[in-house]
Parts: structure tokens; C-alpha cells; sequence
């Protein structure tokens, strides 16, 4: 006897796999995920369901829907870059308070190929994003608006910056932004206005997600914009002044041998010439990339830059099958001459933090 449509319908969702989490063996909103158990057999009977004529079954437009999704579910199950778009939510917090809620962060991941990484959510991205709070106290702008080390108050933080008290919100730049995951969550963290910025054949990805977004940052006195910023055609530095940020940020944007000083290029453009001025970037430390780290750091001090924090963290990815331990490297950079001239930063002096 052949199954009916609606028994396969329901068989097919029922195998459905949901986005990994890049927390391990927990989902990203630190419940433990339930998945259906694949067997050797699954792919064969998906096979054998997409290649049947389904001719028991009456309706044209259903028997299309039954194909499509035992596709899809074979598609899940043959690594991420088979997958089709897909939808993940992230939970992260926006307050150092243990106790604090987080926020969820939706995000839309097209359908990947070798030239458009930039579609995926990586997990160097989601390390930085959960750390923001904590990094905060090593970026004076938010220290001013009285923010450094303290509970989150999305309310209060906006009535500061705009009842005439002279605090203005913190410019916050994100390169290479992806899918917007560090920016969105810098939005609602500092109360900020944060450009996310990426190459054109990115920035429909990238505006669609801000847009979905836009309420939950709003509620917490942040704003987003996002447009495209190609590092290999850069304006001059004083053409831009005026236009320049007080944070730029990154999570692992560096893919080639040129990305290091195109990249260290790009932030002494629209880095604010002051002493309060940071950068804060998260790079994985995948072997094959490591001359790129290297050349990296070596250029920003190069370029002025000194690092006044730093540590090493685990995450997990899942470009492959499943998730996989990446371990990453974060660091802050400021102005070389920071210590001189600051006096209202919240670090006083180069620190190893975990």
C-alpha cells in the first residue's frame, strides 16, 4: 500500500535537520537541540522519493511539494554549502549581568558558493557578538555615555545621547560584515548607530537582515545602515573626515593574501584620529590562514596601531558536516598613543583577558 501525500508530507518534516548551533552540543539559545537520527538508509529513501513518479497521489501541485522538500532534506544532509537559504536566530547577551536577558538576532543565510562566503554566519562572528559586553570596558566612547562595566539600560543610555546633555551616540563600523551578526548585536549593546558594511554582492543579504532586526535594535536606542565598502577602492583619509567612526570592528575577514593590508588599509582611513578611537577584531586561527593573521597585526602596528587587550577563545562552525571546534583570536587596537593623551579611557594599560 502506498503512502498517502499527507504521511510523507509529515515523514519529510519530521526529518527535517535545523541549523547547527555554534555552541557545541546546546542550540544557540542554550537548550539542548533534539535532531532526528540519520541513518545509512536515509539518503536512498529520499533518493527513492524524489526519483518516483508519485502517480497514486492525484494532485500535481502536491506531488511537486513532496519532491521539493525530500530535495531539501537531501540537501541538509549533504554539508552547508548543499544546503539551500536558511534561516538561524541568535541569542546574545547586551549587559554583563549574568542574570540579563539576551536578545535574539535573526539572520537570514542565502545559498553558498566559493565566491559569496560572505552569505554564512561564522563562528568567529558569534564569539565576538556574545563578548561585546565585556569588551566594553576598553572603549571609552561608551564609557562617556556611562556604559563602561555597568547593567544595560537601553532607555536611559538614549535619553543621555539625545536631551541635549552633549553625549552623542558612538559611530560604530563594521567591515566585512557578512551577515550582520556583530553589528546588529553592537546596535543593541552599546545603543549605538553602527554602518555594517560588505562588497555589493553581498549588501541585499546584508540590509534584508538589518531590516528584520530594526525593531528589536531600536527598542535598545541602536540604529543600523548597511552599504557596500570595497577596500581595494578606498577614498583618502581627509575626504572623509567628518565621516569617520570611533569603532570599527571585524570577525574573520581575512580570506586571501591581499585581505591583511587591504583590510589594515580600510580602518586607518575611517578610524577617528583620537585617542579613544578602538578597533575590535575576532580572527579564527585556522592553519592555512595564519600568515594572514600575522601579516595583519604586523601591518596595523605598522599603521600606528597598538593592541591593549587581547585573548584566545573556542567556538564552533559548521562548514562542513556538523559542528567543528574553531578556536579564535580577539584583539582591541588603539592609536600608539593612547596612554599619552587619554585620561578617560577605561584600560590603563595592555591586558591578556580569557
Amino acid at each position: 500500500m502506498c503512502p498517502s501525500a499527507e504521511t510523507l508530507l509529515n515523514t519529510l518534516d519530521a526529518l527535517a535537520l535545523k541549523p547547527s548551533g555554534f555552541d557545541g552540543a546546546v542550540d544557540n539559545d542554550g537548550s539542548h537541540e533534539s535532531r532526528v537520527a540519520v541513518s545509512d538508509g536515509l539518503p536512498r529513501y529520499l533518493t527513492s522519493i524524489v526519483s518516483n513518479a508519485l502517480d497514486w497521489i492525484e494532485d500535481e501541485s502536491t506531488r511537486e511539494k513532496i519532491w521539493e522538500t525530500a530535495s531539501e532534506r537531501l540537501s541538509e544532509r549533504s554539508g552547508r554549502t548543499a544546503m539551500p537559504s536558511i534561516d538561524r536566530t541568535f541569542y546574545v547577551p547586551i549587559s554583563v549581568v549574568p542574570s540579563s536577558a539576551k536578545i535574539p538576532i535573526i539572520l537570514r543565510e542565502p545559498s553558498l558558493t566559493a565566491d559569496n562566503l560572505g552569505h554564512k554566519t561564522w563562528g568567529a562572528s558569534y564569539l565576538l557578538a556574545k563578548r561585546l559586553p565585556l569588551l566594553s570596558q576598553y572603549l571609552p566612547v561608551l564609557q562617556r555615555r556611562g556604559l563602561c562595566g555597568r547593567a544595560h539600560h537601553p532607555a536611559q543610555e538614549s535619553k543621555t545621547a539625545h536631551d541635549g546633555g552633549g553625549i552623542s551616540s558612538p559611530r560604530v563600523l563594521e567591515l566585512g560584515a557578512g551577515t550582520g551578526l556583530v553589528g546588529i548585536a553592537a546596535a543593541a549593546t552599546f545603543g549605538a548607530g553602527v554602518d555594517l558594511t560588505d562588497l555589493p554582492g553581498i549588501c541585499e543579504n546584508l540590509t534584508y537582515n538589518a531590516l528584520c532586526n530594526q525593531e528589536v535594535i531600536t527598542s535598545h536606542g541602536g540604529s543600523l545602515t548597511a552599504f557596500p565598502l570595497d577596500w581595494s577602492d578606498l577614498p583618502s583619509a581627509g575626504s572623509v573626515r567628518g565621516q569617520q567612526y570611533d569603532v570599527i570592528m571585524a570577525a574573520d575577514p581575512l580570506y586571501s593574501p591581499e585581505h591583511p593590508v587591504m583590510l589594515a588599509d580600510t580602518i586607518a582611513v575611517y578610524l577617528v584620529a583620537k585617542s579613544s578611537s578602538r578597533v575590535v577584531v575576532e580572527l579564527p586561527l585556522r592553519e592555512a590562514y595564519q600568515p594572514e593573521v600575522d601579516r595583519f597585526r604586523d601591518t596595523m602596528k605598522g599603521k600606528g596601531l597598538t593592541i591593549i587587550t587581547e585573548g584566545e577563545e573556542v567556538g564552533y562552525d559548521d562548514w562542513g558536516n556538523g559542528a567543528q571546534e574553531v578556536r579564535c583570536w580577539w584583539g582591541i587596537w588603539a592609536w600608539g598613543d593612547w596612554l599619552t593623551e587619554g585620561g578617560t579611557e577605561c584600560a590603563t594599560g595592555h591586558a591578556i583577558i580569557g
